[in-house]
């Protein structure tokens, strides 16, 4: 695929190169047509940044009261890494009534013994609601049964014992910033919100999510406009499970994690039914509300991303092979277009120039991009390399959607 990107290109350089000098109006429409091909470029990146500037953004520092009381639920399975950061972050916030529910699904490691160290109540399945008053408990589930994901399984059964008007389902993964909870409840109850998802900020710690992680979020950015998500007529929908604030009444109404048992991305699921019982569903940006570390290696990158493509798109194979097609041609292909052209002729003809404009194009949007969602900056000028793995995570989606191969979560 990349030999015939390539080709294209160096035939249509041959053509404008031996095109006589006294043609001058062949000469002006080779180089119209390669306009064209530059407003394709330009058009693109204005409506990716246009995007970025409509959707709503949340701030701690913009504190309004809140009226309901929250219950944060987590579900961990093997998160001794992550699960004592997560809960520091969130109890500090809490008010009088909140709670923390961490559903530990049947984890091997110290998940369990860290939670009793921060104090943690263990609540043993099937006995009655808890104290309210008490701000922190665990409960350990059984193993999955047939039919359910683990998350889903795990937030099904944790949901009996919460007893907030408001239902925050976080991951363990997740880092929340001082006075993070009131401010999205309040824009919640404010803006008559049922389901509000938060976009998070990038949280790396390698060379792999430096590189990869922006990339991937950007690009999901693009194919779910925030906009599209919000807009109640639209049929696109989105949510991110990483940050999923519900109305207790709206959850129910749903039905609950018990209505998208096996879904795999009940996120998505989840903003699915409410946009379609004419609720109200809400994407935001939450880069200053939390962040996230979503995987912490090229492995986890790779299964990670590919199983959020593979479900997001509905194990489609042909929306996947437009994504990956347009991941090649927009980020990956101009950089090889300009290295084949370098080694063609050094002379600025309007196919260099044209490559040039489009690189420039590329590396400003990358840059912004990367901005947003406050990773390191200079790892956008890698971009064509962290596009060109996104492309090959995408192909993998779609064999996958074409020989049905089945995920799991964790």
């Amino acid at each position: 695929m990349t030999s015939l990107f390539t080709d294209i290109l160096l035939c249509l350089f041959d053509l404008y190169v031996m095109i006589p000098n006294n043609m001058e109006t062949l000469r002006l429409l080779s180089s119209l047509v390669f306009l064209i091909i530059l407003a394709g470029w330009v058009y693109r990146s204005w409506r990716a940044l246009s995007e970025l500037k409509q959707a709503p953004r949340l701030t701690c520092q913009d504190q309004e009261p809140r009226v309901g009381k929250v219950t944060v639920l987590i579900p961990a399975k093997n998160e001794e890494k992550n699960i004592g950061d997560c809960v520091q972050s969130l109890l500090p916030q809490l008010h009088d009534g909140d709670e923390i529910l961490v559903i530990n699904n049947c984890s091997q490691d110290k998940t369990e013994d860290i939670l009793k160290s921060l104090g943690a109540q263990q609540i043993a399945l099937g006995d009655l609601p808890t104290d309210p008053n008490i701000r922190l408990k665990y409960l350990n589930t059984p193993q999955t049964p047939g039919g359910w994901t683990g998350k889903n399984f795990a937030l099904h059964l944790g949901i009996y014992y919460a007893g907030g008007d408001w239902l925050l389902f976080t991951d363990a993964d997740t880092r929340h910033q001082p006075g993070s909870v009131t401010a999205a409840v309040a824009f919640a109850e404010k803006n008559g919100v049922d389901l509000l998802t938060l976009l998070p900020r990038c949280l790396a710690d390698s060379f792999w999510e430096f590189l990869m992680q922006p990339c991937a979020m950007g690009y999901t950015g693009l194919w779910f406009p925030v906009q599209k998500i919000n807009d109640p007529k639209s049929r696109v929908y989105f949510g991110n499970g990483q940050y999923m604030l519900i109305r207790k009444e709206h959850y129910q109404k749903m039905g609950g994690h018990a209505s998208v048992k096996e879904a795999f991305l009940e996120d998505f699921a989840l903003m699915k039914k409410t946009k379609k019982i004419g609720a109200r569903g809400i994407c935001a940006f939450g880069m200053d509300i939390y962040g996230t570390r979503m995987y912490d290696s090229y492995g986890s990158i790779w299964r990670g991303w590919r199983r959020i493509f593979l479900h997001g798109f509905e194990q489609k194979p042909l929306p996947l092979l437009r994504c990956a097609l347009s991941v090649f041609f927009f980020s990956v292909f101009p950089f090889i277009a300009f290295i084949c052209l370098l080694a063609k002729t050094t002379a600025l003809s309007v196919p260099m120039v044209l490559t040039l404009a489009i690189l420039g194009i590329m590396f400003a949007t990358a840059w912004k991009a990367y901005s947003i969602v406050k990773a390191k900056k200079a790892y956008a000028f890698l971009h064509p390399f962290a596009a060109l793995i996104l492309f090959m995570i995408l192909l993998d989606a779609l064999q996958m959607a074409i020989l049905k191969r089945p995920t799991h979560w964790r």
